[in-house]
């Protein structure tokens, strides 16, 4: 799976976003042309990059694998791989022309093929074989089902231009992903250096739970983009930006509170009859908490997109992977899991100081630190009165519902909304309590 996922890396080439920041600086007829392009171009190097990993499955498997896998399952990852190539133009032009519901509905359809065709497998004895085999027939019939919009958005030509102005911008993206892989995984390979693996598994298991904020990221990103690169040209295009951030970080400090706060009783919940598992416990707020400065990178470095400044995501990537490592060799030794997840949280904070300065240096918004300032406070305050509540589980629950339920009234108190915003609450308020 590591290998599909930095197989994906290297088919893309980047052009996925390259295609959708150069996409918005066309007229109609070029963008057409343009789009066509470069499903050309990904068929022509995905083809020659499938050939390559084809005609060396059997290094490639005994590389990753040993001897306890098939070539197969190398080939069967990068046809998977290989498929999807074809469907990034027509997601991104479902994303620009803002039909949320049918991008919705695609993927809906193709996580369920892809189980469908999961089950039969598998119930039929092929094993791993069938687990890859359903991911690559799942992504052909998403493909498929994506030609129609394809044929809607793109012509047959060429753009040599464009091409070569989208390879500039997606090609350092390359390095970024592989970077970011690093980020990623390194602090487990380096706690299993050093501590039992029973610890890796608890630490495992807490930050997949503190992780449960990267789902909204992954939402509001596809979402984000096309609105960013919208603006471009408008005259209030930075003002804008500057109060949509303080909307959107609000929603996803909102969330983190939640998971943070609640994180222990979750946990508690999904594990009721192993105590052991609840030592995780400590780790998810950590997690939740270098994922929030994961969004904060998102939110706070778009003047890199805008500018087409893409040389400086890997300069970003390379310096967070690096504190990341750096951090969990440092930490891990004397704090063992807590090390780790506070080196995480090391590693996302160097992310988003270093992607907030190049992006305002390229391109400044006028950020509404005031407000951000008191939707952070009023965040403490509700996680300090979170932790006085009381160890058995309902009790603990009921005290921290209570402590979520006043951020937003604290941040209210602390004046994070304006005037108008506190008028068109007022409004909605009471035009929802007389419709009950």
């Amino acid at each position: 799976m590591l290998f599909g996922t930095l197989a994906k890396i290297a088919f893309r080439m980047g052009l996925d976003a390259g295609f959708f920041r150069v996409y918005y600086d066309l007229g109609e007829p070029e963008r057409r042309r343009f789009a066509g392009t470069v499903v050309l171009f990904a068929a022509a190097t995905s083809t020659l990059l499938l050939a390559g990993v084809v005609f060396r499955r059997h290094a490639l498997a005994r590389l990753l694998l040993g001897g306890s896998g098939q070539p197969l399952w190398i080939v069967l990852l990068a046809a998977d791989v290989y498929l999807g190539a074809f469907s990034f133009v027509p997601q991104s032009l479902l994303r620009i022309q803002e039909r949320a519901k049918l991008f919705s509905g695609l993927a809906i359809f193709r996580h369920a093929a892809n189980t469908v065709l999961k089950v039969v497998l598998l119930t039929q004895g092929f094993g791993v074989t069938g687990v890859l085999a359903a991911d690559a027939a799942a992504t052909g019939l998403f493909t498929l089902a994506l030609l129609p919009i394809l044929r809607g958005g793109a012509a047959a030509g060429w753009s040599w231009a464009p091409l070569r102005e989208a390879l500039a911008f997606g090609l350092p993206k390359v390095p970024h992903g592989f970077l970011l892989q690093i980020q990623n995984l390194a602090d487990r390979r380096i706690l299993a250096a050093f501590a039992p693996r029973a610890e890796v598994g608890l630490y495992h298991q807490g930050y997949t739970l503190g992780q449960g904020v990267k789902f909204a990221l992954s939402a509001f990103e596809p979402a984000w983009q096309p609105f960013v690169y919208s603006q471009i040209g408008k005259p209030d295009a930075q003002a804008t930006l500057g109060r949509v951030v303080t909307y959107a970080f609000s929603g996803f400090l909102a969330l983190g509170l939640a998971v943070a706060i609640l994180g222990r009783e979750l946990l508690m919940a999904l594990t009721p009859r192993n105590h052991d598992f609840w030592a995780a416990a400590p780790v998810i707020p950590v997690v939740v908490f270098a994922y929030v400065l994961h969004g904060v990178f998102l939110l706070t470095s778009v003047g890199i997109g805008i500018e087409k400044k893409a040389r400086y995501y890997p300069v970003v990537t390379a310096a967070a992977a690096a504190t990341n490592v750096g951090a969990n060799l440092l930490l891990i030794p004397r704090f063992g899991m807590m090390g780790a997840a506070w080196a995480t949280v090391f590693s996302y904070a160097v992310m988003a100081g270093l992607g907030f300065t190049f992006s305002r240096r390229l391109y400044p918004i006028p950020y509404e630190w005031s407000r951000i300032i008191r939707v952070v406070a009023a965040a403490a305050g509700c996680y300090l009165l979170a932790l006085l509540a009381p160890e058995p589980w309902l009790p603990a629950v009921a005290v921290k519902l209570l402590a979520l339920a006043a951020f937003p009234a604290l941040a209210v108190a602390l004046g994070a909304l304006h005037p108008a915003e506190l008028e068109w609450l007022k409004r909605s308020l009471t035009a929802r309590s007389r419709a009950l």
